[in-house]
């Protein structure tokens, strides 16, 4: 017998095995998500940024009481970008760090960290104050 043989065999063998029948759990219902739509709120950098603020105040709290961060998270979100173009037309460096901490309410909500959303609060409130100020 040759050497090479016994191996060929053995790779044989074991590709096979793994063309298992395919079987399906019909037990496990799927149905198609409703899509979802994402409407930005209007409204003047000075109007919106301070709900940005209060938005992120909440943070904290949900996150230790087990509330739904994530929508609040959302709102952050859809509230910054509503505004970002104004933001950054005036003050890029600005726009950029409140976009850093709109970030970080994302980061501390996800990973549960109560400490990381009221930092992200008193930044906001700070960096908020700073364009308001300016503006």
């Amino acid at each position: 017998m040759r050497p090479w043989r016994p191996l060929a065999l053995i790779l044989l063998a074991t590709s096979a095995a793994s063309c298992a029948a395919t079987t399906y759990d019909s037990s496990i219902r799927t149905g198609t998500l409703a899509p979802t739509t994402t409407v930005l709120p209007t409204g003047t950098a000075a109007e919106l940024l301070p709900q940005l603020v209060s938005e992120s105040a909440g943070l904290s709290a949900l996150i230790l009481n087990g509330g739904d961060k994530t929508a609040a998270v959302e709102r952050m979100e859809a509230l910054w970008a509503a505004v970002r173009t104004e933001v950054d037309g005036k003050d890029r460096d600005l726009g950029t760090q409140i976009e850093a901490e709109v970030a970080k309410g994302r980061h501390a909500a996800q990973f549960n960290v109560p400490a990381a959303a009221d930092k992200v609060y008193r930044s906001l409130r700070d960096l908020v104050q700073a364009y308001l100020t300016a503006a």
